[in-house]
């Protein structure tokens, strides 16, 4: 990884096409959404923020998974970087199944549905963490800015798809393509 990587890394910042600025802007929707989630202690508008999130949050999974998982499952010569995306996939399922029983619990004034959303923001807020840390410098170390770019196009084309085959608007305000 040269000076200037290393320094983006450690500041978090990245250009608009880097995929690791897409994913870092849904990011931060996906933690406000499921924080408010965890805290509000209205029924309603439990509902409401559960029919927000879940369609940002699959569309973004399914993307991240294919866009720069699979790239990072597949680099032979780095044991971090497979780790790393093999681990996001279990924590991406793993967050499905909360939102599901979520989802399927009908009475959202429940303590159990409580727990589930408080769950649900420990969840995503530990698996944010760890991917703008380790799999963000392993996006870095190994994929040039090129690659990373392409990543993002990819990454922003199947989400857009995946928003628009569930009929949901874009929750995130982009400021890129």
């Amino acid at each position: 990884m040269d000076v200037l990587e290393k320094f983006r890394s450690t500041l978090g910042t990245y250009t608009g096409d880097d995929v690791r600025s897409m994913l870092k802007e849904d990011h931060e929707v996906i933690l406000d959404l499921a924080r408010e989630l965890a805290e509000t202690t209205s029924a309603a508008r439990r509902r409401t923020l559960v029919t927000q999130l879940k369609p940002l949050l699959i569309a973004h999974s399914r993307a991240e998974e294919q866009a720069v998982y699979v790239p990072l499952t597949e680099l032979r010569d780095s044991p971090d970087s497979r780790l790393a995306g093999s681990e996001g996939a279990v924590e991406h399922s793993l967050i499905d199944i909360l939102l599901g029983r979520m989802i399927d619990t009908k009475d959202a004034a429940t303590d159990m549905w409580r727990a589930h959303a408080k769950v649900l923001h420990e969840s995503l807020d530990h698996h944010i963490k760890e991917e703008e840390g380790a799999m963000f410098e392993e996006l870095g170390e190994h994929f040039s800015e090129e690659e990373r770019s392409s990543m993002g196009a990819r990454f922003r084309q199947r989400r857009a798809e995946l928003l628009a085959e569930m009929g949901a608007a874009d929750p995130v305000a982009r400021k890129y393509g």
